[in-house]
């Protein structure tokens, strides 16, 4: 049998995790919408001024490289399913690759070596695809802790026997 000081410990604990996979679900919207800021200060760099790459490269960069970090540890304490997790930290990685992927450009390579930097922007549209597979799972996510809430309101209402129906 569990100590009033135990159930209210646990109670507690619940509420926060819940708070926190609220949070990673916010989270996960707001690293889709900073992934298309991303095309789009791009877009802006090429196609208007080229003071826009300061933005693209270290502002939101950083936002869109370092969010899904805070995300993974924020839905780890939320209990998030371990996959939609990796695929958070994914990102992160994607982002890495970003990087590297621009070496041959900034190196002044030429020839086939150069045309890696091309993939710069395929791996741009797997990361925004990522994003988009995060926030159909984080829907999932959302549905399942509402109707699990609503689950556990049904047994404070009625008691552990009103599922015999």
């Amino acid at each position: 049998m569990k100590s009033a000081d135990q159930a209210v410990t646990e109670r507690s604990a619940s509420r926060a995790r819940e708070i926190a996979r609220h949070g990673y679900v916010y989270g996960i919207w707001l690293l889709l919408v900073s992934i298309i800021i991303q095309f789009f200060l791009a877009g802006l760099g090429v196609l208007d001024s080229p003071s826009f790459f300061y933005w693209h490269v270290n502002v939101n960069g950083a936002v869109v490289g370092l969010l899904p970090l805070v995300l993974v540890l924020v839905g780890w304490f939320g209990r998030v399913p371990a996959r939609t997790l990796w695929l958070t930290a994914a990102v992160f990685g994607l982002v890495v690759l970003q990087s590297v992927l621009l070496f041959p450009y900034r190196s002044a390579a030429t020839g086939w070596v150069r045309a890696i930097a091309g993939l710069h922007v395929v791996n741009a549209l797997f990361i925004f695809w990522v994003g988009m597979r995060l926030l159909d799972r984080t829907r999932r996510l959302s549905s399942t802790t509402v109707a699990k809430s609503g689950y556990q309101a049904s047994l404070k209402a009625y008691g552990p026997d009103s599922r015999r129906g």
